[in-house]
């Protein structure tokens, strides 16, 4: 998915309760990507070893003077883990850019 910041809007006006699974993770990983442009960060340069606890754990990683990072998504109540790669620019699942 694109980083668009009215797409991060709408999807967040829904309210969380009216949410999907897919549509939780796709407003914590732009709203990391936004945390990322407001704190004025260059992306390239920086290094993310960040994460989010609750009922969806997220772990945000990229090393310095990398253009793509790794967010594993981990479903507690499921018992699975779900890998993205993002960039400034978006997110997109691992498994449907490696095959």
């Amino acid at each position: 998915m694109k980083y668009n910041e009215l797409e991060l809007k709408k999807l967040m006006k829904k309210g969380f309760d009216n949410l999907s699974l897919d549509e939780q993770i796709s407003i914590d990983i732009l709203n990391f990507i936004r945390i990322v442009y407001l704190n004025k960060q260059d992306f390239y340069a920086s290094r993310f070893d960040t994460r989010y606890f609750g009922a969806v754990e997220m772990t945000f990683s990229k090393p310095a003077n990398c253009l793509i990072g790794r967010c594993r998504v981990s479903l507690k109540d499921e018992g699975k883990a779900i890998d993205y790669l993002f960039t400034e620019n978006g997110f997109e699942l691992l498994n449907g850019i490696v095959r």
